[in-house]
């Protein structure tokens, strides 16, 4: 006797559209506008963005690709940071 299983969809070959860019670790609920989070800022207060500085919370950094932003959360060798387009998952701290 055999039985057929049914696949759940998805939505999506990588999850839903509340789940991270790896299908797992959904994004912070907790995400503020970018406008007040960054804009009216001097431009002194922003670091230029290299994979081997370390980055604390709450500074700023300016990326080549993706402009403007302000780090929300480190994690590890990881930094989460809110640009205008969105909060993207960066490497800091690499050698």
């Amino acid at each position: 006797m055999s039985m057929k299983r049914t696949k759940k969809s998805s939505g999506s070959a990588r999850g839903g559209a509340n789940e991270g860019s790896l299908g797992f670790n959904p994004p912070s609920t907790d995400v503020p506008e970018w406008a007040k989070a960054v804009e009216g800022q001097a431009d002194g207060v922003f670091t230029p963005y290299v994979p081997a500085k370390t980055f604390a919370r709450d500074t700023f950094v300016d990326h080549a690709k993706f402009g403007r932003g302000k780090v929300l959360a480190v994690d590890g060798g990881r930094i989460e940071v809110l640009f205008s387009e969105g909060v993207k998952k960066l490497a800091h701290g690499v050698a």
